[in-house]
């Protein structure tokens, strides 16, 4: 397989995951009693960049109905409120200033700016979310983003100040092509921002389950570094974040000369290097703590089963569907999945065809324990369900190792 940020072939399979259905097509109840489509997950390494990605490409046509809201999570609420105000006081936007933000979903980061002059755009290829956000006042162009879009929107609203990605980049098969329509949209004293997961998160928390068919890639500063380098641009600074179980915040920039590794890359990169993010046997020991987590959560969930008690899933994330489907877990030991997104209610999650409730029904119901398949919200998730552990509810934390707790 070919890099896709730095172009080597000097990449790696670690680990196999067996066949997939894509981790959001999500199963209406007719839709659940026909074969469905399934792709092998299979996760590669790049020894020379350390980019952890997936070889498999879904349509692109499946993004035009999608099912994720970040607006579902009161922590990705204030966390974009957050950025927001961030972007405001480092690059002094005012009146004016134009932010774009690109896979801008239902417009919940853009809504940050609607009460100042600056100017803002989404850009978004599902149509049923691009809706969404027009209905709360954001100006969203509901196509992919490619250089003939960026081109479009740059013609109508001139060139960004700031053009925003969360969680969008990894997303992506052509980051060269993606990259073209940045630089041709981006103001050339203006600010690129990315926020992805990082790859050593990924491996120090056993957090394979963050990969599927449409997050294609894991990133390092140094593959970043790598691609920017490729467009004439510069990493101006670096700095981590706790959501997703662990990500990064990257600060690009246009170079007028060559671009280079700006210091708070360096630094990043020597972090990854010391981690063995470049090393073979990282991936292989990786590997092996994977399939011990499996024979670890298994044991956990048998016993519970053993005891008569039941099981219920908490969120139907992306992530949860990679989990369920690599580990064999289906209705017979998950009465049924809740989570907070409408988009959800009613359908069933893919792969293993469990059905997905409205969160209330927990207390309605009162099961013996929450299997956390959204563990990267564990905090928010106890918190909010501090009603059912008071009852004598318990919680399965699955990731980084399989633990239980009660409070």
């Amino acid at each position: 397989m070919i890099c896709r940020t730095c172009r080597s072939t000097n990449t790696y399979l670690f680990l196999s995951l067996g066949l997939h259905p894509p981790a959001n097509a999500f199963l209406t109840e007719r839709q659940r009693k026909r074969p469905a489509a399934a792709f092998p997950l299979d996760i590669y390494t790049c020894l020379d960049c350390g980019l952890i990605q997936v070889k498999n490409v879904i349509p692109a046509g499946f993004f035009r109905n999608y099912v994720y809201i970040p607006s579902a999570s009161d922590m990705m609420i204030d966390h974009f409120s957050n950025l927001a105000k961030e972007l405001v006081r480092r690059f002094k936007l005012t009146h004016g200033s134009l932010v774009v933000d690109i896979g801008s979903n239902n417009g919940t980061f853009l809504r940050n700016f609607r009460a100042s002059e600056i100017r803002i755009v989404g850009i978004e290829p599902a149509s049923n979310l691009a809706r969404v956000a027009r209905r709360h006042g954001v100006p969203t162009v509901n196509e992919y983003f490619s250089p003939k879009t960026a081109t479009k929107v740059r013609r109508r609203h001139g060139p960004a100040a700031v053009i925003v990605t969360t969680n969008t980049f990894n997303h992506i098969d052509d980051l060269h092509e993606f990259m073209e329509g940045v630089v041709t949209l981006l103001d050339d004293e203006g600010s690129f921002v990315i926020e992805v997961p990082h790859a050593l998160d990924l491996v120090e928390k056993n957090e394979f389950d963050t990969v599927y068919h449409e997050h294609l890639s894991q990133f390092t500063v140094k593959s970043i570094a790598g691609i920017f380098a490729t467009f004439e641009m510069e990493i101006s600074d670096v700095g981590s974040l706790s959501i997703h179980g662990g990500s990064m915040r990257v600060y690009g920039r246009k170079r007028s000369r060559a671009a280079r590794v700006t210091g708070a890359a360096t630094e990043w990169i020597a972090r990854e290097e010391a981690a063995g993010l470049y090393a073979r046997s990282t991936y292989r020991e990786f590997a092996k703590r994977v399939r011990e987590n499996k024979r670890k959560l298994w044991t956990i969930l048998k016993a519970v089963k053993r005891a008569r008690r039941r099981i219920v899933g908490y969120g139907a994330p992306a992530k949860g569907n990679t989990l369920l489907n690599y580990y064999g877990i289906g209705p017979d030991t998950l009465d049924y999945l809740v989570d907070r997104s409408p988009l959800k209610h009613g359908l069933f999650s893919p792969g293993m065809r469990i059905p997905i409730f409205p969160v209330e029904r927990i207390l309605e119901d009162q099961p013996d324990y929450l299997l956390l398949l959204a563990w990267n919200f564990a905090d928010e998730i106890l918190s909010q369900q501090k009603e059912y552990l008071r009852r004598g509810g318990k919680a399965i934390i699955p990731i980084p190792e399989p633990r239980v707790v009660d409070s």
